[in-house]
């Protein structure tokens, strides 16, 4: 099966609209997300048959395997999940494509013999939760109490239709951890907390998918390095097909939709299988061709974003209808898989660019010190974080050509700040002033 025509087929049978460039997004995480596991899931913490008795097992898992690691650049074993967060308006479809593959009972990759070990362990997450709900917390004898999400998902896929419910979190007093927690595990997979009666100690390997609204997109420093952008935009025009496809979808006939139907369990059928298929024969290597290190050196790719791109590749040929990487998985750039790429990187820079815009925009050919532009950012960008602005000057600003940070030029012993300029003039070169005997005697 082509998984990733199947899916549009399937998109255009329920009448689902712009979902072309997203579809794919989601097709590469599964592949990734399955590559992960054959890398990873021979260090497992949840193995009945290493964890104590009423500990955090997990009996049936079918990505758990004895091979060891086979994709470790700079000599760690890579984590090579991606998870998604999508940006849009209210009705703009973000729901609907949670729901098109986790949804109970509909879900493209829902499995009703999931904790039976077939197929993924999937859950559309709370509207609200807390940082002890999604991580854990300990009793007073030292003991993991609750079923925190990220152990409960490991191995699967969990989804939040406002994810902005998970960061909010991470403001409030009994969940001030949440922030830390998140950027590991969805990294790393690590959840380490110490804590008064004892230790939260895990790893886990669960996939977010998200949605948020713009007025609520906030992604913390280093949550950015994580999370695959996908922009929903919308419009009058849109709006109208949406109306539209809303009435084909409640007046479709039932041959139509039982050919969905079938298509659904058919896709469903070649996921499962494709994941038996990938724990059972792993790749020995890893090759990527010159050609996606000549896309990754594109200017618009930043340095920290290039290993998402690679994960999407990866992802991309994990999931082909002939899967054979025996010994080596070899990573290029087809014409489809480069319209992916292309189509991603515009979506990502669209929203991740705005802020950028923003200070751009407002600062133009102005010189600031380097005191009041962190306090310019702090209130325009990072919601009155005061140590995340400072963060995000260093990340995102200083990395632009048209941003220049020089030492201010003035007279007397005074401490000489760092001014920040907005514009493509080069700042002022410091002038070297020539000193005559008497002054160089004197140590002027």
């Amino acid at each position: 099966m082509d998984i990733f025509q199947a899916l549009q087929n399937y998109a255009d049978m329920n009448y689902l609209i712009d979902v072309e460039d997203k579809l794919p997004i989601f097709a590469c995480s599964i592949g990734a997300h399955l590559f992960n596991a054959m890398n990873k899931c021979s260090m497992c913490d949840f193995d009945p048959d290493l964890v104590e008795d009423g500990a955090f097992a997990i009996k049936n898992c079918p990505v758990r395997h004895p091979n060891a690691p086979f994709y470790t650049p700079m000599g760690r074993v890579a984590d090579t999940r991606i998870h998604i967060l999508m940006r849009g308006e209210k009705g703009s479809g973000k729901t609907a494509l949670i729901d098109l593959f986790l949804e109970a009972g509909t879900g493209i990759i829902w499995s009703p013999k999931a904790s039976r070990g077939e197929g993924f362990r999937t859950m559309i997450g709370p509207n609200s939760i807390t940082e002890a709900g999604m991580f854990g917390s300990v009793n007073e004898e030292g003991e993991v109490v609750g079923r925190p999400l990220a152990r409960e998902l490991c191995g699967g896929f969990l989804g939040f239709e406002e994810f902005s419910s998970v960061i909010d979190a991470g403001k409030k007093d009994h969940s001030i951890d949440m922030k830390n927690q998140l950027l590991t595990s969805t990294d790393s997979g690590r959840v380490m907390k110490g804590m008064r009666s004892g230790w939260v100690q895990y790893a886990t390997r669960y996939t977010i998918w998200a949605g948020t609204q713009p007025g609520r997109f906030e992604l913390e420093s280093g949550l950015d390095r994580r999370f695959f952008i996908i922009d929903i935009t919308m419009s009058p025009e849109k709006e109208l097909e949406f109306k539209r496809a809303g009435q084909k979808m409640t007046n479709m006939p039932a041959e139509r939709r039982k050919s969905a139907n079938a298509l659904r369990f058919a896709m469903r059928d070649f996921i499962n299988a494709r994941q038996l298929e990938a724990i059972l024969n792993p790749p020995s290597q890893v090759l990527f061709s010159d050609e996606v290190q000549e896309w990754l050196e594109q200017r618009e790719v930043r340095s920290f974003e290039a290993d998402l791109y690679r994960r999407l590749m990866i992802g991309y040929w994990v999931m082909q209808e002939d899967y054979n990487p025996d010994p080596v998985l070899e990573i290029t750039i087809d014409k489809r898989l480069r319209k992916y790429l292309d189509d991603a990187l515009i979506m990502r820079r669209t929203v991740m660019d705005a802020d950028l815009q923003l200070i751009k925009d407002t600062f133009w050919m102005r010189d600031l010190p380097k005191s009041t532009l962190v306090k310019e950012v702090t209130r325009m960008v990072t919601m009155g974080d005061y140590q995340n602005a400072k963060r995000w000057i260093e990340e995102q600003l200083k990395p632009q050509e048209w941003y220049h940070e020089f030492k201010a030029q003035k007279e007397g012993r005074g401490r000489k700040g760092v001014v920040c300029r907005i514009g493509f003039e080069p700042p002022p070169k410091k002038e070297r002033k020539e000193l005559d005997w008497g002054e160089w005697k004197r140590g002027v």
